[in-house]
Formats: C-alpha cells, structure tokens, sequence
C-alpha cells in the first residue's frame, strides 16, 4: 500500500508540474503575441494572465493530461521493465508523446485546439516539452526513496 500511495504521488505531481508548464507557455505565447502586435503586456499581468489560466483551463485542461499522462506512464512502466537503464527517457517520451497526443487527436476529432499555442509546431514542442518535464520528475520521484 505504502508503495502505491508513492507512485500515486508521483504521478499526481507529474501531472500538476506538466499542467502548470503547458498552461504557462500557452499564456505566454499569448502574452507575446499581444507585445508583438503593439499591445504592452506588463509582468504582474503576465503574471494574472497566467494565474488565470492556470485556475480556467483545470476544468477541460487538467483531466485530460492526467488521464493522458496516465496511459502513457502505464505503458512506459511495461517497456521500462525490460529497458531499466532507459527509464527516464522511456517516461520523458511517454510525457512528451502524450501532450502530443491530446492536442492532435483534440484537433482530429472535435476540429479544436485547447491553447492557441498548440496551432503551430513550436507550441505543440512546448507542450511536448511540458510533458517531458513531467515524465523526468515522475521517475525521479517514483524512484526516490520512500
């Protein structure tokens, strides 16, 4: 029991880190967008701006990268039994790939992109990036001692 409620807190974290990360780079994508456009955008409204978004997207945003990133650590831990040596890497691409995956097969499917970012290919590799982030903290606070 001990042991699952670890691995349990390690992906609940993974998944509040890699929400926090892709909703704060889809905020600031935004926030430059509007500076480029001639619109000055102040840190404390950057600062807003991302505390609003953070609190907005959980509804739709959050569950669906924990589901996602749950799929994709469960398939990461199975190739990671064989593969020891290359888990970290094996759960950062499950990350990555998993962001991927909810921003395209929302694309696909509903013709809708969750954050502006995710229209171009920068912004779905920091959305990616979010979730490799989220894979490396997963497996060292999965492996660290309990």
């Amino acid at each position: 029991m001990k042991r699952f409620v670890h691995i349990l807190f390690a992906w609940l974290v993974a998944v509040l880190a890699t929400y926090a990360l892709a909703c704060l780079a889809a905020t600031q994508s935004v926030a430059a967008r509007l500076g480029g456009m001639g619109i000055p955008v102040s840190f404390a409204e950057r600062l807003q701006m991302s505390g609003q978004d953070l609190l907005g997207m959980a509804g739709l945003f959050l569950p669906l990268v924990a589901v996602g990133l749950l799929l994709a650590y469960l398939v990461a831990g199975w190739l990671g039994k064989r593969q020891v040596s290359r888990r970290t890497g094996l759960f950062m691409l499950a990350g990555a790939v998993a962001m991927l995956c909810i921003h395209i097969a929302l694309r696909w499917s509903f013709d809708l992109d969750l954050v502006a970012v995710a229209r171009t290919p920068l912004g779905l590799l920091s959305q990616a990036l979010a979730g490799a982030a989220g894979g490396y903290l997963y497996t060292r606070l999965k492996h660290a001692p309990a």
